[in-house]
């Protein structure tokens, strides 16, 4: 019973793998294989289209060049016998005229009652003699009857084999008459009183203002009525003795042209005839509106598109043929000129007709690889359940036994086998082996495992704790920081505002002690005058004593005046660097009393101060912020971008991009900040001058009012050793939310100082890179 349950099994498994991974192999080899043909099936036609197409347009290029060769062939020998009559007709009237011609003249022509000069009742025999009519109007004499006999002659030996071929050849003699061979119309018969040939269309081209260079030309198509046919002439014009006397032509049927054209075409394609002016000449899909057209359709009157495509193609060269694809590419169009009357002949070959052709090749293969496909799909089937399934059933069981916990495995059928699978048959058997040890290997490990994970939670807490401290120490020195820049904050403020002290006694005291000086002067100039009184006034020391007197105020009071103008400017910067307050301001007036306030400073460095600034240019914003920034940002190029030069130029320049803004350069042509400390010249307590007065925060601040209050932006640009360039560019009308700090300018801006004042200033007050 066991032997039974464990084939039941191993024929369950192999089922479950023949349902799976066979399956699954002969649906992917299936795909593959159809896909394979698909593309192969493409491929193929893709080839055979190309090919049969270069095949096709070949075809079409012979076809169209021959037939337009044998047809231009006709036209072609028309022109030469015509040339054939003209130099004969020539030839003979410049002969001696034989004697008693005039008689010879009389026995054939006489004058019908209708009064039309015509060939005798006795010889009108159109068929074998040229039919000839003189009209009433014209002159007989001796120069007309004799063009008239001539070419009698002429077309009587000549005629029967022009006209062996063609419709007619004849004379005209414009305006006179007409000398024609044509075995199907009597033309003379058929002239009335009113026929005037010179109307008639191979004449009306041959006139020398119509055909000055003389040559043969060939006429459009045109309904004869008399012949009751579509026909086409070449018409060459004949002079002699330097008049317009003839012309010769030659009348061609267009009739069996016409129903080549239409009847006999390559398989599946249709030929049609253009003229070089743009009317149709032979079509099979219009031949009911060119017959009412008389011969004379114009393509703008049928508004095909396809016709007006092939107008619009280049004509190949004489003797050769052109083909091309159509615009919506649905056609081949094969077009060669036809020698005569130039025209186009054009035979379209519609693609529909290649792709069919095609289409069936394709079928063909399709079918012949789908039977192919059944037969190497079965035969696949067999060997993919006999090579494949059988041996990895007997490897699934194995897996299942491992995935259970046995891992003594069963030697089988796989691992006799010398291929891939017997190899992964016994590598499994091997695995199994390896798996037991490891196991017994893993339970050690755990056990291990878990007391060194003991251990790391007894350290992780230990290492949590000393975190949460250094946490504490963090905080505390956070705060400390907090108050030293607050402190360091407050400082700079200090030394600006003793820098501003200092400056407003440097710069009163000259005016104010030369009013001292003056008043002194004029108490003495008092006391010696009360002395001259006592002793005796005269006259030149009382004007003496008045002109000093004047001289002396006017001193005194223009210095008064200049400390009064010094203190209100003060006032004025000050007011506006101590407060928040907004107003509208003229931006010249500010960049004015702003470097006014620094000139005592600024007047001992080399500096060369520019200002450009367009004159009424007014902003509605922060004038202290804006004045506290300018200083900064000047004061800093002083110090840092001429240290050691003895000269420099600094630029102040404003324009405005657009109504809404203003833009601020200020600009020196020192020494530049190096490339490595531009990203790091607006943060705090950054300076290149660490332990020679610099703080750090001086461009910080100035980038702060630029951000904060004045809501604008701030840009540097330099390059080491061409100078630096700070960039404002600031709204007109500062928004509403802006809020200004109150901080105040660093007063060495309001006021110059004495070397030793400047030293202290400087080691109060920093300044930055």
């Amino acid at each position: 019973m066991g032997r039974w349950t464990g084939g039941w099994q191993r024929a369950k498994a192999w089922a479950h793998v023949d349902a799976t991974l066979a399956r699954g192999l002969l649906w992917r080899l299936s795909l593959a294989l159809i896909v394979s043909m698909l593309g192969l099936t493409w491929l193929v036609q893709h080839v055979s289209q190309r090919d049969v197409e270069a095949q096709a347009m070949e075809e079409l290029r012979n076809t169209v060049m021959e037939r337009a060769r044998a047809s231009g062939e006709d036209f072609a020998l028309a022109e030469r016998n015509v040339e054939l009559l003209r130099a004969e007709y020539l030839r003979r009237l410049a002969a001696a005229r034989p004697p008693g011609w005039q008689g010879e003249f009389r026995r054939w022509f006489a004058r019908s009652p209708d009064q039309l000069l015509r060939l005798r009742p006795e010889f009108d025999d159109h068929r074998r003699l040229p039919s000839v009519y003189l009209r009433a109007q014209a002159e007989l004499n001796d120069s007309l009857m004799w063009q008239t006999q001539v070419a009698f002659d002429l077309l009587r030996e000549w005629g029967p084999p022009l006209t062996a071929r063609y419709y007619s050849a004849y004379f005209d003699l414009p305006g006179q008459g007409l000398i024609m061979f044509s075995p199907s119309v009597n033309w003379g018969a058929e002239a009335t009183p009113e026929t005037n040939n010179f109307d008639y269309p191979p004449v009306a081209g041959a006139s020398p203002e119509r055909n000055p260079s003389r040559s043969n030309r060939w006429t459009p198509v045109y309904y004869d009525d008399k012949a009751r046919i579509y026909m086409v002439s070449t018409v060459l014009p004949i002079d002699f003795e330097g008049r317009w006397i003839a012309c010769v032509s030659q009348d061609v049927s267009v009739a069996s042209l016409l129903k080549r054209t239409v009847s006999d075409s390559l398989p599946g394609t249709y030929s049609l005839i253009l003229s070089r002016d743009g009317h149709l000449i032979a079509h099979p899909g219009f031949a009911e509106r060119i017959e009412a057209a008389q011969g004379k359709l114009k393509l703008d009157q049928i508004r095909d598109p396809l016709l007006d495509e092939i107008a619009a193609l280049a004509p190949p060269a004489e003797g050769q043929a052109a083909v091309s694809l159509s615009a919506d590419g649905r056609h081949l169009l094969g077009v060669a000129r036809i020698a005569g009357p130039d025209w186009l002949f054009v035979s379209v070959y519609p693609r529909a007709h290649l792709d069919a052709g095609v289409a069936r090749s394709s079928e063909n293969i399709l079918m012949v690889g789908a039977v192919a496909l059944l037969v190497l799909m079965s035969l696949l089937g067999w060997i993919v359940r006999r090579q494949i399934s059988r041996p990895i059933a007997e490897l699934r069981s194995a897996v299942q036994g491992v995935s259970e916990g046995r891992f003594e495995i069963a030697h089988g059928e796989a691992e006799l086998r010398e291929d891939e699978l017997g190899d992964l048959g016994r590598s499994f058997a091997q695995m199994g082996a390896e798996l037991a040890q490891r196991e017994a290997r893993l339970k050690r490990d755990a056990q291990a495992l878990q007391e060194a994970r003991d251990q790391l939670e007894n350290r992780v807490q230990e290492r949590t704790a000393e975190l949460h401290a250094s946490n504490a120490e963090l905080v505390l020195a956070l705060d400390d920081l907090g108050k030293t820049q607050s402190s360091l904050l407050r400082a700079e403020r200090l030394a600006s505002l003793g820098r501003m002290v200092a400056g407003v006694a440097h710069e009163l005291g000259t005016p104010i002690g030369n009013a001292r000086l003056a008043a002194s002067t004029l108490a003495a100039d008092a006391e010696q005058m009360a002395r001259d009184v006592e002793q005796g006034l005269r006259r030149s020391q009382l004007s003496k004593f008045l002109q000093r007197l004047g001289s002396g105020s006017q001193i005194l009071q223009g210095n008064l005046e200049r400390a009064s103008e010094l203190l209100q400017n003060f006032k004025q910067v000050a007011v506006d660097g101590s407060s928040a307050q907004r107003r509208v301001f003229a931006l010249d007036q500010l960049v004015r009393d702003i470097l006014m306030t620094l000139q005592p400073t600024l007047k001992r460095l080399p500096l060369d101060i520019q200002v450009d600034i367009p004159a009424g240019l007014e902003m509605d914003s922060y004038p202290g912020a804006l004045g506290q920034v300018l200083s900064n940002l000047i004061q800093n190029a002083a110090i840092h971008g001429f240290e050691g030069r003895e000269q420099g130029r600094l630029e102040v320049q404003v324009d405005c991009p657009d109504a809404e803004h203003v833009r601020l350069r200020i600009r020196d042509d020192g020494c530049g900040i190096a490339a490595e400390i531009q990203p790091r010249v607006f943060d705090p307590f950054f300076t290149t001058r660490m332990g020679r007065g610099g703080s750090g925060l001086g461009l910080n601040i100035s980038h702060n009012l630029v951000s904060n209050v004045l809501c604008g932006e701030i840009h540097l640009h330099s390059e080491a050793g061409a100078g630096s360039c700070f960039e404002l560019l600031l709204p007109r009308v500062a928004p509403d939310h802006a809020e200004a700090e109150t901080l105040p300018l660093p007063l060495s801006q309001f006021a110059g100082l004495t070397e030793a004042e400047e030293s202290n200033a400087q080691s109060a007050g920093t300044r930055k890179a």
